[in-house]
């Protein structure tokens, strides 16, 4: 079981910065779908401007964070603060993408919850790459 946390942490270590990134992407294709099309009239509805922001934001949202949820509990960090972002950030992305459709007042947590994602990630990150010592591995039990 070492070797899968090895590898999977060592996996995560490289998903995170990149979730990172998609998150602040998905930022730009909503600014691009809402401004991009200032012309219209309405500029939020079915088949319009933001179809790139909602396909993104499912294919991030649901079979990927379902992969990185395996991955995370996999990887089962002996730091627990960085256990349980890495285990409750996918949940958070699973959450992201149930809110718009949810109604007015809770689709308008859906910017928030990202933004909240977006830091965790970033946490995570830094966390992994460096940032906090003694996150890879707990030292080895001595033989008895």
């Amino acid at each position: 079981m070492a070797g899968v946390r090895r590898v999977t942490r060592l996996i995560l270590r490289y998903v995170f910065p990149l979730y990172a990134i998609a998150v602040v992407l998905q930022v730009y294709f909503a600014g691009e779908g809402i401004f991009g099309d200032r012309d219209k009239e309405v500029i939020i509805k079915e088949g319009d401007s933001l179809d790139l922001h909602r396909d993104f934001g499912f294919f991030i949202g649901q079979p990927i964070a379902l992969l990185l949820l395996i991955a995370a509990l996999l990887a089962w960090y002996t730091d627990k603060r960085i256990r349980w972002l890495a285990i409750a950030t996918p949940i958070l992305l699973i959450i992201q993408s149930l809110l718009p459709p949810a109604g007015r007042w809770v689709a308008a947590l859906h910017p928030v919850n990202a933004f909240l994602i977006l830091g965790i990630l970033v946490y995570l990150s830094w966390a992994l790459w460096g940032g906090r010592a003694a996150v890879e591995e707990a030292p080895p039990a001595a033989p008895v």
